[in-house]
């Protein structure tokens, strides 16, 4: 028996996940595409399953290369001609809806955090191949931008779940209070975010699934929800504030501007309409830390001072940038900057495909304890090295790879380096030319 028959068995479990899903899928493709006549019904390279295993699989190089790696360059291997038109007929709702089938076989028993689910929320832009028949357009800038608003779970290094917005019409709140609504979930949950998300309308979504949330918002004396308030003069603080919601500009929000936060027609807040609507209460908790020399953050919560202490807070917020590693992981490392099409509903084929990626090679990754060494630092898995090894693995048709994947990824480990700081540098973002890719 192969040494490949005999281990990699979660490894192996996931990836008939995803093949059994695939062909069930099969089974009724018109549904998933973009024609109103039946499709994929010919006998084809290309057919259905073979089309969806190839799009999951491929990364940044050029399609040529992708292709012909995908079939070993065995004699007769379908032209690039072939894939164009064949991926035109499939809508890109076939990989959303893989995705979510396969977050819901695999990510039914999630670690926690002191019995949480911990679940970050962000956006990240993503810069297309400019197209003009597209309307994702940013107005007369000749650049072409989706945004990516994902839920992840930083316990299990996971994208939970996705919406994609147009840059014209990107609203990240919006998104946010969408995906908390769309949360199926047994556990208590913690919602994590950053500066962006400071909303009321997001703290009640929150509120109203039982849910709790730690998100960072702007400190005191800036134009945000604290500037409103008023907080001890001390540069530490852990304070509690009522607060209500209301439609009514007259009575008690006139004599108390502090707890009554007076809300126009024009103001979005999903659980009052109008004046005659009782007000909306909340108690929301606010701690204020140093991170440096003047430097402070403020931090504003629904969890109580008796269940989560100060310190413990800051330990929530910390993973949140769980996030912020996936994206980079899934651009950089799967190939999310470097899309094969200009058209919007091949780049979703993409996208949604390299959430699952992701996905599948952290579930296996998540498996790989390093060995126990006497050592300065602990030791972790190198998660750039492990999704490469990961997607190679997926890679492999019909046949077990001649190699033990953990044992593969166990030689890829980094240190630990508690409390380590470095300057973040953000740069622009631009497309990677089709003529252009790695090789």
């Amino acid at each position: 028996m192969k040494g490949g028959d005999t281990v990699n068995t979660r490894a192996n479990e996931l990836k008939d996940h995803l093949n059994k899903t695939i062909s069930q899928m099969a089974l009724c493709p018109d549904q998933f595409s973009t024609s109103d006549h039946p499709a994929f019904c010919r006998k084809s390279k290309w057919d259905f399953s073979t089309l969806i295993r190839f799009i999951l699989s491929f990364g940044s190089n050029s399609l040529g290369h992708e292709i012909g790696e995908f079939f070993e360059y065995k004699k007769g291997f379908p032209t690039v001609s072939a894939f164009v038109q064949q991926r035109k007929k499939l809508n890109y709702t076939a990989l959303e809806h893989l995705f979510h089938c396969f977050n819901d076989q695999t990510l039914s028993n999630p670690k926690l955090f002191k019995n949480y689910r911990l679940l970050a929320i962000d956006g990240s832009d993503l810069t297309l191949p400019y197209n003009p028949a597209e309307d994702n357009v940013m107005a007369n800038h000749h650049v072409s931008t989706l945004h990516l608003n994902a839920l992840f779970d930083v316990c299990n290094k996971s994208f939970v779940d996705a919406i994609v917005q147009k840059a014209s019409q990107e609203n990240e709140t919006g998104a946010a209070c969408e995906l908390v609504d769309r949360i199926k979930e047994k556990h208590p949950v913690i919602i994590m975010a950053d500066r962006g998300y400071e909303n009321y309308n997001l703290f009640a979504h929150v509120e109203e699934r039982l849910f709790d949330y730690v998100i960072r918002i702007k400190d005191v004396g800036s134009n945000g929800i604290a500037s409103g308030l008023k907080f001890p003069k001390t540069e530490e603080f852990d304070i509690t504030k009522d607060i209500a919601i209301t439609r009514r500009s007259t009575g008690p929000a006139m004599v108390n501007r502090e707890k009554y936060k007076y809300h126009s027609k024009s103001s979005h807040f999903d659980y009052i309409e109008t004046s005659k609507d009782p007000d909306y209460e909340m108690a929301i908790r606010f701690i204020r830390f140093p991170i440096g020399e003047d430097r402070f953050e403020l931090l504003a919560t629904s969890l109580p001072e008796d269940i989560f202490s100060s310190e413990e807070l800051k330990e929530i917020y910390r993973q949140r940038w769980g996030i912020e590693t996936g994206f980079r992981e899934i651009k950089y490392v799967l190939g999310l900057s470097a899309f094969h099409s200009k058209k919007e509903n091949s780049v979703l084929q993409e996208l949604y495909a390299r959430l699952i990626m992701y996905n599948f090679s952290m579930l296996i990754t998540q498996n790989v304890k390093p060995k126990e060494k006497d050592l300065k630092y602990e030791l972790q898995v190198n998660f750039t090295q492990a999704l490469k090894i990961c997607l190679k693995f997926f890679k492999y048709r019909e046949k077990a790879p001649p190699y033990d994947i953990e044992a593969t990824i166990q030689r890829f480990l980094l240190p630990i380096r508690p409390n380590r700081k470095r300057q973040r540098v953000t740069v622009g973002n631009c497309v990677v030319p089709f003529n252009y890719r790695l090789t």
